[in-house]
């Protein structure tokens, strides 16, 4: 080839550079592919939970006892229950995978001509025969890799800093998006534990005025609510309140409850009976439900 020729192959640079692109593509597909199973583990996590606590109750075990369907359905959720970890530790060597590929691949795009060596050296490339071959052709990984590491630090500190960056980032969105979740469930907490103590204040105005237990009507009180994570009801002397969505490990669909009524022949007083769900999950979301509104 002569000076005035332009070289339109796969020289060793181009060669270096398309690889390393490759090697970026394999790292986002995988990626991706941690991302997307993420979401189908955390709906998986979701129904089995909910699935279990369906068959926690005395209509749930009455079927699994009863119903072959049931049976293998119940058999089917603890399968899936017990493959949950295996699933996350998947998910970790996957996102590890991603990251070391995007690492390489953001070398060899800064470092071409020593990232080819670095190929050449561990067999996976070799020169073209046609053409004469670099003077360190011959030379071992352990060379290669010495000259590698003699390279400026300017050269290799941008690929590495912005691939450090996404890494950050990523973990960082994810942080904030497991405080937001928590955030919202204490919050969700908070709201229902503060509706249960206005029903208990508004049945002890009442009472001190009537000596009676009042219903919503009496209480003018709102006989139903709903908001996004729980359900209200006051029925009679009882106020309720079943949970819409799945809050932590605590499944949908669990009820805390305040029940009014009187005690005594000649002098009557208030009673509330204060009950919270015996799922431990819950408990531990509202330790103090049962001691609510008696310093009020």
């Amino acid at each position: 080839m002569t000076e005035g020729q332009k070289n339109t192959g796969l020289t060793p640079v181009r060669t270096a550079r398309l690889i390393a692109c490759v090697i970026a593509l394999v790292g986002m597909v995988f990626l991706f592919i941690e991302r997307a199973l993420s979401a189908v583990l955390v709906m998986a996590t979701d129904g089995v939970k909910l699935g279990l606590a369906r068959y926690n109750n005395f209509t749930g075990r009455f079927a699994s006892q009863n119903f072959a369907e049931d049976k293998q359905l119940l058999s089917l959720l603890k399968e899936v229950q017990g493959l949950l970890p295996s699933a996350e530790s998947a998910l970790a060597v996957f996102m590890v995978i991603a990251i070391v590929l995007l690492v390489i691949a953001a070398l060899g795009l800064a470092l071409p001509k020593q990232f080819v060596h670095v190929l050449v050296a561990l067999r996976l490339l070799k020169w073209e025969t046609g053409e004469a071959a670099p003077e360190e052709s011959g030379e071992s990984l352990r060379e290669v890799i010495a000259k590698v590491g003699n390279v400026p630090l300017k050269k290799i500190a941008l690929p590495v800093a912005v691939v450090v960056a996404v890494v950050v980032a990523f973990f960082a969105v994810r942080s904030c998006h497991e405080t937001v979740k928590a955030a919202s469930v204490s919050d969700s907490i908070a709201e229902m534990q503060q509706k249960a103590v206005e029903y208990m204040e508004a049945q002890k105005a009442f009472y001190a005025k009537s000596k009676a237990v009042g219903n919503a009507a009496a209480l003018q009180i709102p006989d139903s609510l709903s908001t996004s994570a729980f359900d209200y009801k006051v029925t009679g002397g009882r106020f309720t309140a079943v949970s819409k969505v799945l809050l932590e490990n605590c499944p949908a669909g669990s009820k805390w409850s305040v029940s009014a009524s009187t005690k005594g022949f000649f002098e009557k007083e208030l009673v509330l009976y204060r009950s919270a769900p015996k799922d431990s999950a819950c408990a531990k979301l509202t330790p103090d439900f049962k001691k609510l509104g008696r310093n009020q």
